[in-house]
């Protein structure tokens, strides 16, 4: 039995060298069929590597121009008014926006690109007493600042955020506090290196 099935292995490969070498031989019609498939086969893979090649070549360069080289936006707080103890500054009025990052109704910018960014807010109090505030990312402070008695505040820091990161300016005094609107109080932020 095992000679039986040796022999059958050894002239099995024998016929398959054969055809190997004599593609296109009629003598063994069903191997002969068998390689024809398979040549055709590999040269149908091979188009769809060239094929999927350009479309994902196509789809990579369709995400790097959908995902914003310039990013920059400057928003300003029109209406005066208190900011609540621990609130976030909404910044009404959007003086510029590339790359749709800032939300006025929020207050929040979102990145919308993994980068370097350039952020600075500046603002007056309104009144005797203090305007204490903080520059936030995603929940953690980053920097502060803090004025009195009708003086003038200025945050600025420079920091790295994934795409979705959100930036924003916060009271973190534990009591409400009077900011001067009329455009003396904006929230700016720019990309400075996309990574």
């Amino acid at each position: 039995m095992f000679l039986l099935v040796l022999y059958c292995v050894l002239s099995l490969s024998s016929v398959v060298y054969s055809v190997n070498v004599e593609r296109g031989s009629s003598e063994n019609g069903f191997l002969w069929i068998m390689a024809k498939q398979l040549d055709r086969l590999e040269n149908k893979v091979q188009e769809m590597q060239k094929q999927y090649s350009t479309e994902i070549k196509s789809v990579k360069e369709t995400l790097l121009k959908q995902s914003p080289s310039i990013v920059t936006f400057l928003a300003r707080l029109v209406s005066p008014g208190d900011i609540a103890a621990k609130a976030t500054v909404k910044f009404e009025t959007i003086k510029e926006n590339i790359g749709n990052g800032y939300n006025s109704g929020t207050g929040i910018f979102t990145a919308p690109t993994k980068g370097l960014y350039h952020f600075t807010a500046s603002a007056r109090q309104s009144r005797s007493g203090y305007l204490h505030l903080g520059m936030f990312r995603n929940g953690e402070e980053m920097a502060v600042s803090v004025a009195m008695d009708y003086q003038s505040l200025t945050i600025g820091t420079t920091f790295t955020l994934q795409s979705g990161d959100r930036v924003y300016v916060k009271n973190i005094w534990s009591r409400a506090s009077g900011i001067v609107g009329a455009g003396q109080t904006y929230f700016s932020g720019s990309l400075l290196h996309k990574m």
